[in-house]
């Protein structure tokens, strides 16, 4: 799985509340807006008061980094960051019509293993996942029921004849689930006091439900457990703010880029609907004054159907993890559309990925822009004969990058007026171009230690010239980095 990443420090302006309702409230409250309103602003809300979920959580993480500890370093994988920060992992997750998957890591404790922490955690944990399940289920049957009457139908395609995907409900039941329980531990003798351990980024899948970071005692289960700093989201006008969790807060959803992909595309502009709204978000877990201190961590990834048709490209968006999986065993090359040019790709192994290019063909009387191929009309047509360009231009109108999903539409650009949305006569686009559909300038990267490069060209066919899209093709460099980051 891949994240999307921003190279920019983290450094809080302000601190933000997340907006919060119980669980019951969720299950019961008609009204049509209770998400939306969070969601579209903020890019996150918490869920609190889950029956019997504060509890199982707390004796969960309290045993989970001892239980990591151990199994030790030959079963449990560990990723080392450059702020000092080792990051432990268990990984599975929960699949369509088949259910909660095992951890392997906790498969493999040897028969005659004694270790009372990793007894306690598998005795509580699937207690746990079925609270998340239920939760993540009641959150997307909520959403889809208010978003339903702004959102074309269907929402996605598959390879399957007859098999649509209509709702949101509909997209989270038929994705699979990835869970990882996290554990964070500072080495205070390397990195620096205040570095950024992950920068800042937006998650590849629709959501994720995720506990708030906890803080744990890596020698006594029994310690007391404190709310953990350091978690960081930037609001939709580029402000940096620290996330003020409290201990009410049981499961917090936050929205990732697939959103943008598969949702905000499809919403009817007419009807005034509001576009959710993808979160970057970092962690900066600072020094303990206790060095055996851990932060701990749950999350829990909502992917697309493995059958749903990626928009544009022609393959399925299991058919795409499958070639990243497949190029990262075999060395090759692959091409990705990246969202931003001043953004790195990254993806989530240890291993180097690669595979065949990927290309979106729009014709002679098409633009590629918001990752599709979209008409140009008359209007459009002529740009050169006013001496303008055409172009891809966002809501601010700024050239952007055209595999962005953020709302852009061809626009013809005059390139001697600075780039400005205080200036009218930049650009002229049509009547689809407005920011309903905007993300704020964070579309669908694809992490760290990468580089794109930008290839345009053109093929003429016994029909016309055809136009091949902007490509980033991305060549992966790797390091060791593991599946959700948060």
């Amino acid at each position: 799985l891949f994240s999307l990443v921003s190279a920019s420090p983290v450094s809080a302006d302000r601190v933000v509340n997340p907006s919060r309702i119980t669980f019951d409230a969720l299950g019961r409250i008609d009204n049509d807006s209770l998400l939306v309103k969070a969601l579209a602003t903020d890019g996150l809300v918490s869920l609190t008061n889950i029956p019997g979920f504060k509890q199982s959580k707390r004796r969960l993480m309290s045993n989970l980094h001892t239980c990591m500890l151990d199994l030790g370093d030959n079963i449990v994988t560990a990723h080392h960051f450059d702020d000092g920060t080792t990051r432990r992992s268990f990984a599975t997750s929960t699949l369509p019509e088949v259910g909660a998957q095992p951890i392997k890591s906790l498969e493999d404790i040897p028969i005659n293993s004694n270790s009372e922490s990793c007894q306690s955690f598998q005795g509580e944990v699937s207690s746990f996942r079925s609270s998340v399940e239920a939760a993540t289920n009641l959150f997307s049957q909520k959403l889809s029921t208010e978003m339903r009457a702004y959102l074309q139908t269907p929402l996605m395609s598959s390879n399957v004849d007859g098999v649509v995907y209509d709702s949101i409900n509909e997209v989270v039941a038929g994705g699979e689930h990835l869970e990882h329980f996290h554990s964070y531990q500072k080495d205070n003798s390397l990195g620096n006091a205040g570095e950024t351990t992950i920068e800042l980024h937006t998650d590849q899948g629709f959501f994720i439900a995720f506990t708030p970071g906890l803080i744990a005692s890596s020698n006594d289960p029994t310690k007391q457990m404190k709310l953990s700093d350091g978690f960081y989201v930037q609001d939709r006008y580029g402000t940096k703010a620290s996330v003020n969790f409290s201990e009410e807060d049981d499961l917090v959803f936050m929205i990732g880029d697939g959103a943008n992909q598969y949702i905000n595309n499809n919403l009817i502009d007419s009807k005034g609907a509001m576009p959710l709204r993808a979160t970057p978000h970092a962690l900066s877990f600072p020094a303990q004054i206790d060095s055996s201190d851990v932060r701990v961590w749950y999350g829990r990834m909502v992917l697309p159907p493995n059958n749903a048709l990626s928009h544009g490209m022609g393959l399925t968006h299991g058919e795409v993890r499958e070639a990243l999986l497949d190029a990262s065993t075999t060395g090759k090359s692959i091409s990705l559309g990246c969202s931003s040019q001043d953004m790195k790709a990254v993806i989530h192994t240890t291993r180097h990925l690669s595979g065949p290019s990927v290309i979106l063909n729009c014709t002679a009387d098409e633009l590629f822009c918001w990752y599709r191929c979209q008409p140009l009309d008359d209007e459009l047509n002529t740009c050169s004969d006013r001496n303008l360009t055409l172009e891809c231009v966002d809501s601010q109108g700024q050239i952007t990058d055209p595999a962005q999903h953020n709302g852009a539409a061809p626009a013809c650009y005059n390139s001697t007026v600075p780039l400005s949305s205080d200036n009218g006569d930049a650009w002229q686009g049509d009547s689809h171009h407005d920011d309903t559909h905007a993300d704020y300038g964070h579309g669908h990267d694809h992490g760290d230690d990468g580089h794109h490069d930008e290839h345009m060209s053109t093929e003429s066919t016994s029909t016309g010239s055809r136009l091949f899209a902007w490509s980033m093709v991305v060549t992966f460099t790797i390091s060791a980095i593991l599946s959700v980051i948060s």
